[in-house]
């Protein structure tokens, strides 16, 4: 913590859950979308999520998903990339998490980042499907994250204050919380291409001075199959508030590889963040200058009987 830095008022943290549980109790209604009859489109992606970014994709009724997701130091074109070994002997970073679904339209899950050491708690809840005849041209889901810090805040010195420069600074609970919210849409455009875009907004209780506590991000993912079980991805989100000097937003390319029951991904990143509420709004590696971050993520859905997965 900087000397003499302001921090920020927080709102409430009941207010941004309230907003969750409106959004929910709202979609909910509309979630069938008069699509019984209708002959859904499959497989827009291969996962719930990309490589940072979710997707329309649902855990399956009588599954559950476990993940894991890992990201190396930052490498880049000089003498760190052999002595740091690509980054892999940087502090890394690592997430676990677990996805259960409640219906064949909503999943909920939790998980645990290394970083932080936050603990997130996540509700998705697919309101349309894209459909064979266009009648419903994409796909919507709507998708809320909230996490919890909690590692050890830095100390405070007497000369910190909050925003008001009054008021000496001290930490609450609420500082420790931040929010995620999503409207996904996406569209699968041929058996080799699909599709999707994200608006965003996130919020943090606690940021430093200078910065706004919402930022608006608009994530912009694409999958193109290049085989039967392994398709190219990438990602890119650009947001609207607490911009980057250099503009460098948030961008990443994995090679994925995928079954009924496994995805395997090797993940080229700007950051090393696993969460949205992080890797949306945090200073990026200058991948135009070739820094940048090596990993992988594995995903594995369980099955509680043998099941007839349609691709």
């Amino acid at each position: 913590m900087e000397t003499g830095m302001l921090y920020k008022r927080t709102c409430k943290a009941k207010q941004s859950a309230l907003i969750a549980v409106v959004m929910v109790i709202t979609l909910l209604p509309y979630s069938g979308f008069s699509q019984t009859e209708k002959e859904y489109v499959f497989g827009v992606f291969r996962s719930p999520q990309l490589v940072n970014a979710q997707t329309t994709e649902m855990v399956k009724p009588k599954s559950w998903e476990f993940s894991i997701r890992h990201r190396f130091g930052m490498t880049g074109p000089d003498k760190s990339s052999y002595q740091q070994f690509l980054g892999l002997d940087l502090p890394a970073n690592i997430r676990f998490g677990f996805v259960f679904p409640v219906t064949s339209r909503i999943n909920i899950g939790a998980g645990r980042t290394k970083n932080d050491k936050s603990i997130d708690s996540e509700i998705k809840l697919l309101v349309i499907r894209q459909t064979e005849d266009n009648s419903a041209p994409v796909s919507v889901a709507a998708y809320f994250n909230a996490a919890v810090r909690t590692s050890d805040f830095p100390k405070v010195t007497p000369y910190d204050f909050f925003s008001d420069g009054v008021t000496p600074f001290s930490y609450k609970f609420n500082h420790r919380l931040s929010y995620c919210y999503e409207f996904i849409c996406s569209r699968k455009f041929s058996e080799k291409f699909s599709m999707q875009i994200s608006p965003s907004w996130i919020y943090k209780n606690l940021v430093a001075p200078g910065y706004k506590n919402g930022v608006v991000a608009i994530p912009v993912s694409c999958a193109y199959k290049t085989g039967l079980n392994s398709s190219l991805i990438f990602e890119y989100a650009y947001r609207f508030d607490n911009r980057p000097d250099n503009d460098v937003y948030p961008a990443s390319i994995a090679w994925e590889i995928g079954t009924s029951g496994h995805i395997f991904q090797l993940v080229v990143s700007s950051n090393s963040e696993l969460i949205e509420q992080e890797n949306y709004t945090r200073v990026n590696y200058d991948y135009f200058n070739g820094y940048l971050a090596l990993g992988f993520n594995i995903r594995r859905t369980f099955w509680s009987k043998k099941q007839h997965v349609r691709k």
